[in-house]
Formats: C-alpha cells, structure tokens, sequence
C-alpha cells in the first residue's frame, strides 16, 4: 500500500513508496571475503570506491585505487554502471551521488550502497532527496543515535521516497542540471581567483 500527496500546482501528485519498490537493482559493497582471497583463488583488479572518495556531491576520481579482489560470478552483478545512485551507509550526514562513466565497473566498499532506478524516479531526483534535510530526517532515524552507527540495507528499502509525477521530476531534473552547472563555473571562477592571489604573492 502506498499514500498520495496532492497539492494544486501542474504535475503536483506525489505518492510515496519503499525505496525498494523504485528499484531496479541493489549494488552491494565487498565484504572481506572479497578483500581477502586464498591463495590460488581466481582474481581481478578492480576500482574500489570508498567513503572517502564521495565529497561535494561527486565521487574524487583521483583518490580511487584499484584493489585485487577474489573474482567470483556474484562479483559481475556487483559493480557499478552510470546513473547508479551510491549511498553511504555511515557516519551521519549520509551522502549521495550519481556515478558517471569514469566509475563504470567499480565495486563498493562495505559502507557503500550503490542504487540502480527502476523508471519510476530519476536518479538525479533520489540522490538529491537523499541529501535534502528532509531526506536526512527520513533516514537518520533508522541510524541510531550514533553518528558512528550505520544503516542496514534491510532498513533503508523501507524508506518511504516522495516520487513526484514525472512532469514534475522533468521539471526538476532540468533544474538540477543548471545548479550543477552553476557550481561548476563558480569553482572553475574560485580556482582562477585563488591562482591570480597566488601569482601575485610570488611576484612580490
């Protein structure tokens, strides 16, 4: 059973379902079994994305190592495609991203999640409800009273996700786009500020 919230804007039907009915697939991190093969077991080297590497609404390309892994058949479903959302699992506040083509193939550590969406709901909108106040409100409770303490995967697809109609997640997602554009040229602006201050202290 699901609710429905309506408002009188166009396109303003929201229902709200478990995260896992908006699924396609569940990526999960590498336990140790993975991290640490026997001797003659069959292996790959492959990125391994941890907490670490998520910052500022992206994944730092440049901090992912490659890890040797036992190689097994589970491992092939296990990995990371683009537009997959990947979740941390620990240390409140909980972060959110969308993996791009340069992660394709990656696996998850541990306090990882990685999100496939069904076509009920757009990445980009799951990934930013994730990491409003309102989706931390959902979540943090399920968490504990630790920030130390984690959120099991039973427990997040029981999440209740607000799915706008997709009119309105249209709507939304060109919106996101041009902040993440926005954000962009700002950094690109700051970088070249911060370049100039520095070239005219060395000048000095």
């Amino acid at each position: 059973m699901h609710s429905i919230r309506t408002d009188s804007r166009p396109g303003g039907v929201t229902v709200i379902l478990p995260l896992k009915n908006l699924l396609d697939a569940k990526i999960t991190g590498l336990s140790s079994y993975y991290l640490r093969p026997d001797m003659g077991d069959p292996t790959i080297d492959i990125p391994l994305i941890n907490m670490g590497d998520i910052g500022d609404g992206v994944i730092n390309t440049r901090t992912v190592k490659k890890v040797t892994v036992r190689k097994t058949g589970k491992l092939e479903n296990d990995t990371i495609l683009p537009g997959d959302v990947i979740l941390t699992l620990r240390a409140q506040p909980f972060r959110a991203v969308i993996a791009g083509e340069d992660v394709a193939g990656a696996a998850l550590s541990a306090n990882l999640v990685g999100l496939r969406c069904s076509d009920r709901i757009k990445p980009e909108i799951l990934a930013t409800w994730f990491n409003s106040s309102a989706g931390q409100r959902v979540l943090a409770p399920r968490a504990g009273i630790s920030t130390l303490v984690g959120i099991s995967l039973k427990e997040l697809l029981q999440v209740e996700v607000p799915v706008p109609s997709h009119e309105k997640q249209d709507l939304l997602s060109r919106y996101l786009a041009l902040a993440v554009e926005h954000t962009r040229i700002l950094k690109e602006e700051q970088k070249l500020l911060n370049s100039i201050a520095d070239s005219m202290m060395n000048s000095l």
